[in-house]
Formats: C-alpha cells, structure tokens, sequence
C-alpha cells in the first residue's frame, strides 16, 4: 500500500509506504513520487511514513534511488523519517548513505510534522 501526496501550502510531499509492495506497485508509488515534487518548490520538506513497511528486495531499492535522485535534483529541503520496522529503516539506511541522502528519523507523523514545522536546523 502506498499513498503520496503534496501539500504545496507546506511546500512539503507526504509518502506512505506500508506492507510488502509488489514491483508493479513499487513502480507506480515511484511515478506518483516523481510526478508529485514537480508541484512543490525547492527546497521542499519530504515526510517520508515508512511505519509497517517490510524490506524490498533489489529492485525495490533501485526504485528508491531513483527517487532520491529526482528529489534532489528538485532541491529537496529535509527529509523525515516515519520508522517502525528495523530492518526496512536499515536497509532503507544504507540506501541513503550509499545516494548521500540526508534524513532525520521519528517514529511518528506528529513527531514529524512537529520537526519539520519548528525552526530550520543551523
């Protein structure tokens, strides 16, 4: 299960990934991913609910670094973490580490937005 969704208020995307994503659904969450930054500004906010997601297998990750290539490429702001799962947080870890993308990790959307709508980390 996947949801994405802008608000360009926020100037701020909102991706949910759950479950163990099929690649046909993995491919869709992408496109809709990278047709949702084309609303936003730079230096757009992503909040990235990865709360319930199981580990994806190859394919799944070189979805994911597609995706953060076409974010940065944007100008991607801060990115935050929604984790609950620690293996898919590792694994999704070791992606971003591998791309150099930067992120903060919180275990809940409150906590998220809380992060994201306070003062700009120095």
């Amino acid at each position: 299960m996947f949801q994405v969704s802008a608000d360009p208020e926020k100037n701020r995307l909102y991706v949910t990934l759950k479950g163990h994503l099929a690649p046909g659904e993995r491919a869709e969450a992408a496109n809709a991913f990278l047709c949702a930054i084309r609303t936003l500004e730079h230096g757009f906010d992503i909040v990235h609910d990865l709360t319930g997601l199981h580990p994806t297998d190859a394919e799944g990750l070189k979805e994911l670094t597609r995706m953060q290539a076409a974010a940065r490429v944007r100008g991607v702001g801060r990115v935050v973490r929604v984790v609950d799962i620690a293996v898919s947080s590792l694994q999704l870890g070791r992606v971003a580490e591998d791309t150099g993308w930067m992120f903060e990790t919180v275990h809940s959307l409150e906590e998220a937005e809380a992060l994201l709508d306070g003062p700009a980390p120095s």
